[in-house]
């Protein structure tokens, strides 16, 4: 069975005059499924925020326990009712469910139909209408293969310019011909997303006048990093580390001084050190035979974790540091593996102080925790 990965892109647009965006988009990985929540709340704003990431986090932390779709439909359905007024809901659903075998459900409530790209053409994603809780869901399910694309999107998208500079709004169909015009083999799920908000900003003219969500679904090979950090506690397990760590796929990369000079002694690679000095705050990169990146250890791991909590900046430098280097790697990856020695380094650590307080430590930890909030899976072994 062919394991795909879901890699998912996601852009946004809050109504003007609002601070806060009134859709939410909730997303957890498991070993079963990526599941992706998506909802819009009625009205913008705090209050809009607030009911349509009640609605997300209800979704997701069910589905996550495994409880039948059904039963999630119909909890959301008594929790937000009817809004007495305006006789619709207080907010939109929109579920995404994909296997690792590429089986996918859709559900959708009150919100636009999902778009499927395949083969170069935009459809409609298959789905049929069926009553849950009093409620009309249409309910989709497909084998989605590689290189398929899903984008679904909140009415703000659909509504963008009505009244203004389109009389109708942009309409499911026109939405459609743009996706058609953003993707291709090589396209990225985050920057499809972006292009999509940036029309309907424009069609807004810079007014937007409803919350406006595009989410971007890429279905892909899975790609991993594997980060080598620090001599093993054992000198004598240099060998076998390092045996493994090329025995690993993907991306290879190599950080720390000490690391690297192991690295070489054992593959016969001679260690050049780049003299360039892109960034005066990140020591220069060097180059292995075999590797993909060999930096400084401690101060760049550190600057990396910077740069990937600012996603938009990271994809606009053009910086070719050790840190921005690593960081675009990372962002790349699906799985990053980190192989992190436990020899102790007298200028990292205090003799005096447990583990946990290790510099190394807390750096690995902050960048585990920074890749985990963007959907990676990260393990750490301690060698």
């Amino acid at each position: 069975m062919q394991r795909l990965h879901a890699e998912v892109g996601l852009a946004q647009l809050s109504k003007v005059g609002e601070e806060l965006c009134g859709d939410n988009v909730d997303i957890a990985r498991t070993p079963e499924a990526t599941i992706i929540v998506m909802s819009d709340g009625l009205g913008s704003g705090v209050k809009a925020n607030i009911l349509a990431t009640l609605t997300t986090k209800i979704a997701t932390v069910m589905l996550k326990r495994g409880i039948p779709l059904e039963d999630v439909v119909n909890t959301i359905a008594e929790t937000l009712p009817v809004c007495r007024q305006r006789k619709i809901a207080y907010s939109t659903l929109h579920i995404i469910m994909i296997a690792p075998d590429g089986q996918t459900t859709i559900v959708e409530f009150d919100c636009p139909a999902t778009f499927l790209v395949r083969n170069n053409k935009v459809v409609e994603f298959p789905a049929h209408e069926k009553v849950i809780g009093n409620k009309i869901i249409r309910v989709g399910e497909l084998w989605l293969q590689k290189d398929d694309i899903l984008v679904a999107v909140t009415d703000g998208v659909i509504h963008a310019g009505i009244g203004g500079l389109l009389k109708l709004g942009w309409g499911w169909d026109s939405v459609a011909k743009q996706i058609k015009e953003e993707t291709n083999e090589n396209s990225d799920a985050e920057l499809i997303g972006q292009s999509l908000i940036n029309f309907c900003e424009c069609y807004y003219l810079g007014s937007p006048g409803d919350d406006s969500t595009a989410l971007v679904v890429k279905m892909r090979d899975p790609q991993q990093l594997t980060l080598m950090t620090g001599p093993p506690a054992n000198p004598d397990d240099d060998e076998k580390y390092v045996g493994r760590f090329f025995a690993e796929s993907g991306k290879k990369v190599v950080s720390g001084g000490t690391t690297a000079q192991i690295v070489g002694r054992l593959t016969g690679s001679r260690l050049k050190v780049e003299l360039t000095c892109h960034d005066p705050q990140i020591p220069p990169i060097a180059y292995l035979d075999g590797v993909d990146l060999v930096t400084e250890g401690i101060l760049t791991l550190n600057a990396t974790v910077e740069r990937l909590m600012d996603t938009n900046k990271l994809r606009k430098s053009n910086k070719q540091d050790g840190a921005t280097l690593l960081a675009k790697l990372m962002n790349t990856a699906d799985t990053i593996k980190i192989f992190a020695g436990l020899a102790v380094n007298p200028a990292h650590h205090n003799p005096g102080f447990p583990m946990q307080m290790n510099i190394k430590v807390q750096v690995l930890n902050k960048l585990k925790t920074v890749l985990e909030s963007k959907g990676k899976e990260v393990i750490i072994e301690w060698i």
